[in-house]
């Protein structure tokens, strides 16, 4: 056992700080440093707590009935002038779910430390009890060395309990370092709690963690280097005071664009339907600020084009979607491209990720990065973007911890955990510039949003389509957000200063009223629950004899007992305080346009082909009868086509996109004729001959057959499968063969045989015997006979297969793939799973054109249609 407390040549690290000791000296770095970082969500970091104040990290509590308003406001001014001098929260609360609440050493830190499997480490945990479960424990994360992507973890390791009386106290976890079982990964230490162990809910926080690891050279001079890389982010204001940034306070609505809804291209046509989806958005919620064009998840993985490569393959490649951009500029529309940080397993950049994300700003003209997953912005971002285009505003996903601000200009306010009645939003409160978008986007409806988003002068993130899950909002939330965004709007000057006051006045119990003082004015915005018209009297705003404004309806308000209108409750009104005082003029209703907005129609699927009875050469017989159709997997963010036969109320069940990590179970039997199958898959060969005898060549030609380099297939590729082919250059080579493509229920058939195996070659899966050794755009062979010498069929693990189940929800094209593919986008959960599939899972697949559908992994095979014998 290593003494610890007088141990030379230690390294510890520090909640608020960082320290190196060897016995001689230590250096203390304080805030420079992030070295913990908690989970989003169920662990977060907060503000030192300020009496009279309550706040859960996200929002402000209301001052409680009966208390001194002025004291309250009072301790407000305190809690924003405390965050903004020491920006960086002193504690970590943890309000554990039952899934996971962990908080982990800062991974490029924990690269620098590399642990060494055997060696001993020493948390000591500064935390306090609050309630349920009071087990807390130490586990190591699974780190790649080279990405950071997340490979595995070790479980719990070590437990320890805190006090029951709610004091602060020291835990102690000693631990060795467990061997990771990768030379290419590394151990980074995590601390919380996990459902796996225990899902008991609970809430503590911790003020202070310090990890001792044996020291040593070189472990100090990668540590050196590591501080030497970390770099303080800028002060609050540098995020706001810029005019260039400016515009992220009046980003009142965002619009989440998923560009593979049937609404934003026209295949047909072949052009995006910019004009059609701004009219829409002008006729159902007032008009749009911003979009966020999506274009990777959850289609990214089945071959290895990157986050960037989604946006270079996009119809008419970067000039067609620079094209849309400039069409949006002309409506005064912001455009957010979207980063994923995840996305560590497919095709590299040659240059780093900032840089990567710069040149993309530059190329499509962009205004905002959308930060995926994240709740800051990389260090680097900001000077790689403000090298090619100045103004480009950062909004994470989550929500930023203050020291942040000065990054992100904005930022999402995603399913934030809220009091029984409106609160004050903390981040809008300690800097009034920082827009955030409310958004709880599986939620059918928005009216909590809504109301949050209007009382605190913010705004709302628009989604509907949810990778693929279409969830439109209600008529009552469009209408109610059409009338409301206009007042965002226009006194947004007043809304992001700093003269809020909220819950300025004595507004009866429910109801809330929060004041901004503008020059010549007082803003009034309100929310009156119940059935009682709210007037300026009941509401306790005082008028002037100036007069003022009924923000939602424009008449003047002369009356204290006059009605106020409301949308849901909701309202406000404006109280000139000197006479002449000039009001923001109100904007004009967007123009509204007849265009057509509505989705286009599927391809209907080819006629059915003859069936024969004589053995066409290359295919074998299946004789049909019943198909088990057993088949388990993620459900992802875009769900599944429903079974046959499903009732519409479950038909939305398969559908829906939440939870993502749920497991869709089919379980239904369906009975097929008799049909030939190709024993082997399509192979450039075999399309070759059809080019040559037809002269095909598809209306949109973008990546056909982009792997034989233009002209005629090259000789090596002649017995590969054919890919880079959509499901229209399959269908039409199936015609020319007198064929057509399977459907699943007959692929899964001739996979599985009749005994409903799960791998075409037997129950025992070997990789070492049956994983594909193909790399880059060479995948394995195809055996013409189905089966290779190392004894695995072609039906899985090669190149993946288009089946006959293309279906349109009136949003989403999408079809189902099968067999799985030589390519394996490792490192996130959010890529689609590569690499050989059993035949109990299938992968719904979204379409958008060809350029994008056609793949380098992606292949078919064809059918034909078998007379029945007697």
């Amino acid at each position: 056992m290593v003494p610890w407390q007088a141990a030379a040549g230690m390294i510890l690290f520090g909640l608020a700080s960082f320290a190196v000791a060897d016995g001689r000296r230590q250096t203390t770095l304080g805030d420079q440093t992030v070295l913990w970082v908690p989970d989003n969500g169920d662990a977060t970091r907060q503000s030192s707590a300020i009496p009279g104040v309550e706040t859960n990290g996200a929002y402000v509590r209301r001052p409680a009935p009966g208390s001194d308003r002025g004291a309250w406001r009072r301790a407000m001014a305190q809690l924003r002038s405390a965050a903004r001098r020491e920006p960086r929260p002193s504690r970590i609360a943890i309000d554990f779910k039952g899934v996971r609440a962990w908080v982990r050493l800062d991974a490029a830190t924990g690269r620098a430390l590399d642990l060494t499997p055997g060696e001993t480490v020493r948390v000591e945990v500064s935390a306090r009890w609050i309630s349920g479960s009071r087990e807390i424990g130490i586990a190591f994360d699974y780190l790649d060395r080279t990405t950071l992507a997340w490979r595995g973890w070790s479980t719990i390791r070590q437990t320890g309990t805190l006090a029951s009386d709610g004091s602060w106290r020291n835990v102690v976890l000693e631990v060795p370092v467990p061997d990771t079982g990768s030379p290419g990964a590394f151990a980074n230490v995590i601390i919380g709690q996990d459902g796996t162990r225990d899902p008991s809910p609970s809430r503590w926080e911790i003020r202070r963690l310090t990890l001792r690891v044996p020291g040593g050279p070189e472990r100090q001079r990668r540590v050196d280097q590591r501080l030497a890389q970390l770099q303080k982010p800028p002060p609050i204001e540098a995020g706001y005071d810029r005019s260039d940034l400016a515009w992220a306070s009046k980003n009142v609505t965002c619009v989440f664009l998923f560009l593979y809804d049937l609404e934003a291209y026209d295949r047909n046509a072949r052009r995006y339907r910019t004009e059609e989806l701004i009219a829409r958005w002008n006729r159902d919620f007032g008009g749009a600020d911003s979009v966020v064009l999506w274009q990777a998840y959850p289609r990214i993985g089945v071959d290895d084009r990157n986050q960037f490569d989604f946006y270079r393959d996009m119809p008419g490649g970067l000039a067609g979607l620079r094209a849309m951009v400039d069409q949006l500029h002309q409506a005064r529309i912001r455009v957010f491209l979207a980063y994923n940080p995840w996305d560590t397993g497919t095709r590299r950049e040659p240059t780093t990720d900032a840089d990567a994300i710069a040149a993309m700003v530059g190329a499509l003209d962009a205004d905002g990065v959308f930060l995926d997953t994240m709740i800051e912005a990389p260090a680097a971002l900001r000077g790689s973007v403000d090298a090619v285009r100045r103004g480009v505003i950062f909004e994470p996903e989550g929500a930023p911890p203050i020291e942040q601000l000065g990054l992100c200009s904005s930022s999402w306010a995603q399913w934030l955990p809220e009091y029984p009645e409106p609160g004050v939003l903390l981040l809008k409160w300690i800097e009034p510039r920082h827009m955030q978008h409310q958004i709880r986007r599986w939620n059918r409806s928005h009216a909590d949003e809504i109301r949050s988003a209007f009382l605190n002068g913010s705004g709302m993130l628009v989604w509907e389509n949810v990778f693929g899950t279409w969830n439109p909002w209600a008529d009552a939330d469009r209408a109610a957000w059409s009338a409301l965004a206009p007042v965002l709007r226009r006194f947004h000057a007043a809304l992001s200063s700093e003269s809020w006051e909220p819950f300025a006045t004595d507004a009866p119990a429910g109801a809330t009223v929060h004041r901004w003082t503008a020059p010549g004015s007082h803003l009034y915005l309100f929310h009156s629950p119940g059935s009682e018209p709210p007037t300026c009297g009941r509401l306790g705003i005082p008028l002037t004899a100036h007069g003022g404004e009924d923000v939602l309806s424009g008449a003047p308000v002369t009356a204290s007992s006059a009605p106020l209108t409301v949308v849901n409750g909701l309202g406000g009104v404006v109280i000139r305080t000197r006479a002449g005082a000039q009001l923001p003029p109100r904007s004009r209703s967007p123009v509204r346009s007849s265009v057509d907005s509505g989705p286009r129609a599927a391809t209907a699927p080819p006629p059915a082909t003859p069936p024969t009875s004589t053995r066409p050469d290359g295919m074998t017989l299946v004789r049909g009868g019943p198909v088990h159709m057993a088949l388990s997997h993620e459900r992802r963010e875009c769900g599944c086509a429903p079974d046959p036969g499903s009732p519409p109320d479950q038909a939305v069940r398969w559908a829906w996109g939440d939870p993502f990590h749920e497991t869709l179970t089919h379980d239904y039997t369906v009975t097929v004729g008799p049909y030939w199958i190709d024993e082997s898959l399509v192979t450039n060969g075999d399309f070759q001959r059809f080019l040559d005898a037809t002269g095909y060549r598809p209306a949109d030609p973008t990546r056909f057959l982009h792997h034989w380099g233009g002209g005629r297939c090259p000789a090596s590729l002649l017995e590969h499968p054919v890919v880079y082919v959509d499901l229209e250059d399959a269908r039409a080579y199936a015609r020319w063969a007198g064929k057509r493509l399977p459907t699943e229920p007959e692929w899964q058939l001739a996979a599985q045989g009749d005994d409903g195996r799960i791998w075409p070659w037997g129950d025992a899966f070997d990789p070492a015997r049956c994983t594909p050794t193909g790399t880059g755009t060479t995948p394995v062979r195809s055996y013409p006979s189905g089966r290779s010498p190392s004894g695995c069929y072609d039906m899985t693990g090669n190149v993946w297969q288009w089946t006959e189940s293309e279906t349109d929800d009136g949003h989403t094209r999408s079809c189902i793939i099968r067999g799985g593919s030589w390519f394996d986008a490792a490192g996130s959960i959010w890529y689609i799973h590569g690499g050989p599939q059993p035949l109990n899972t299938h992968t719904r697949f979204l379409l958008l054109y060809p350029g994008m559908d056609r793949c380098a992994t992606i292949g078919f095979r064809c059918v034909r249609d078998a007379m029945e014998r007697r």
